[in-house]
């Protein structure tokens, strides 16, 4: 039974934290792959601020961490009104944590082919997040961009490949990066982006059944 992080990461798992960072409304913001990430031509995948937790790190500095190396700024990190489990083999369900700030999503992510880690098991311990600054300089190595989605966005965004046209058409708007970004590439989610999309879709599906 997972009641603590420490449930769902066992001594020596590859894991990280994952920001699913509100924007202003009912928004939420992602980073645009730099050119180290590896991505099929013409596409860029969008995910969460976060990244790898270090040795002797606790999560909430990997959060803040993460987020001043990605875009400059730190973060507030929110506890959210439940948790979900996202495995990479089985159903979404919420679960009871003892953490607080309660994390939003535990997410087991499987690395994508074509990476350095294909197959591997990667846990991401997802928090919800505001950022408590402006989007600083980007390095165009690890962020090409950051982008605000709508949450139908963030729902829709694993079953699609939309244009970034398509996506400021539809109501994200660009927040950084936007002079070095061409309109016609396609943007995929990955990681958080993936776990945010599953929570938003149960979240959605519990208050219609509420209702």
């Amino acid at each position: 039974m997972i009641t603590a992080i420490d449930d769902f990461v066992p001594p020596g798992a590859e894991a990280g934290v994952g920001l699913a960072l509100q924007d202003e409304g009912e928004g939420y913001l992602f980073f645009l792959a730099g050119t180290r990430h590896h991505c099929p031509p013409g596409e860029l995948f969008y995910a969460g601020i976060g990244g790898h937790l270090e040795p002797g790190e606790d999560w909430l500095a990997c959060a803040q961490r993460e987020a001043q190396e990605e875009v400059g700024t730190g973060v507030e990190i929110l506890s959210a009104p439940t948790t979900w489990h996202i495995p990479h083999d089985g159903p979404v369900r919420q679960l009871e944590m003892r953490e607080r700030p309660r994390p939003l999503a535990l997410y087991e992510m499987i690395h994508p082919s074509g990476t350095p880690r294909a197959g591997d098991l990667y846990r991401i311990v997802i928090f919800m997040a505001r950022l408590r600054g402006v989007v600083g300089d980007l390095q165009s190595e690890e962020v090409m961009g950051v982008i605000a989605l709508t949450a139908e966005q963030v729902i829709r965004g694993p079953e699609r490949k939309p244009t970034l046209a398509t996506l400021i058409a539809e109501g994200s708007r660009v927040v950084a990066g936007g002079e070095s970004l061409n309109r016609a590439v396609r943007l995929y989610p990955l990681g958080t982006a993936v776990a945010l999309a599953h929570v938003l879709r149960h979240a959605t599906a519990d208050s219609g059944a509420q209702a």
